[in-house]
């Protein structure tokens, strides 16, 4: 994103697993805005579609250019209650709620992560309508998230992520009662052709691994702990759903509705700044309260436990 007198300048390329999606569907995606304004953005020019005007209904292919001029949907500081787990000059790190979305989408003015942390204190990197942002939760998701409050933290948190040095562990409420013990998840993960909003394994999707053992079964249900080993949308909701146990709550990749059952317990990386390991761990929302009872005290997840197979190792520097 450029700025330039108040007007943001956004650049997309579109990816061959993004080719024919239509572009209000892409642009509402990318600029976490509704399809009503992501129209409305095209049918006024403000979006190009290889230097050309578009129709909101136009399909993209590889490697189009997509440019928008416009002055973004803005950000607000909202005082709103999200429990803090840790927080320091360069980075805060909370326990999402669920519902609460990350960063603003759309015009309408409700509170985000972003928002309540603004009013607490400076976000900084990443664009402009989700600063501080290194990594995103789904809005129906709890659990440990962190943002930046610098620009060097964001940019040492953005490459942790992306060279997968990141501990992400995961408790999940599943269908079923599953058979083995623990198991490993291989399926390339793309956009749906026909439901953009949706997920998929697809063949030529993007390499997606997710780790998990079962801690408890009952009631035809399981309680199980996550690690997913890549960072894909939806990663972990769509594996799940792939081997036949979806989270309960998922109307997504599953079939129930309800509160979706799937907390980031856990979050591990390097201290941008401190240069240490550090984990931090959130307490799972009321709806975990009687799978957690169940669990035998050397079973249920703490902090601090013996390291896990595949368990990010700290780089130095």
């Amino acid at each position: 994103m450029d700025a330039t007198q108040g007007l943001r300048i956004d650049r997309f390329f579109v990816e061959e697993e993004e080719a024919g999606e239509r572009v209000d569907r892409f642009l509402a995606r990318k600029l976490g805005i509704s399809r009503g304004l992501a129209q409305r953005l095209l049918r006024e020019g403000a979006a190009l579609v290889g230097g050309g005007w578009a129709e909101p209904a136009r399909k993209l292919r590889p490697g189009e250019e997509v440019v928008v001029r416009w002055t973004g949907p803005g950000l607000v500081p909202t005082p709103f209650p999200i429990p803090i787990i840790y927080e320091d000059a360069a980075i805060v790190v909370v326990n999402k709620p669920r519902g609460l979305p990350v960063h603003p989408a759309g015009s309408a003015q409700r509170p985000t992560v972003v928002g309540a942390l603004l009013a607490r204190g400076p976000l900084a990197g990443g664009p402009g309508d989700r600063p501080g942002v290194v990594h995103r939760l789904d809005a129906a998701v709890t659990g440990a998230m962190v943002l930046a409050r610098t620009e060097g933290a964001y940019h040492a948190l953005v490459q942790q992520f992306k060279e997968r040095k990141v501990l992400k562990e995961y408790l999940a409420v599943v269908e079923g009662e599953i058979e083995v013990e623990e198991g490993v998840i291989k399926g390339r993960i793309g956009r749906d052709p026909h439901e953009p909003w949706r997920m998929d394994v697809r063949e030529f999707g993007k390499e997606a691994v997710t780790e998990f053992s079962v801690l408890l079964r009952k009631e035809g249900k399981s309680l199980v702990l996550v690690r997913p080993l890549t960072g894909r949308t939806h990663q972990i909701r769509l594996h799940l759903g792939a081997i036949g146990h979806p989270v309960v709550g998922d109307p997504l990749y599953g079939r129930s509705a309800g509160p979706l059952l799937l907390h980031a317990l856990r979050l591990g990386f390097v201290h941008p700044s401190a240069g240490d390991w550090r984990e931090f761990q959130a307490p799972p929302p009321p709806e975990f309260d009687a799978w957690l009872a169940g669990l035998d005290s050397k079973h249920l997840p703490k902090t601090g436990r013996q390291p896990l197979p595949n368990r990010p190792t700290p780089q130095p520097g």
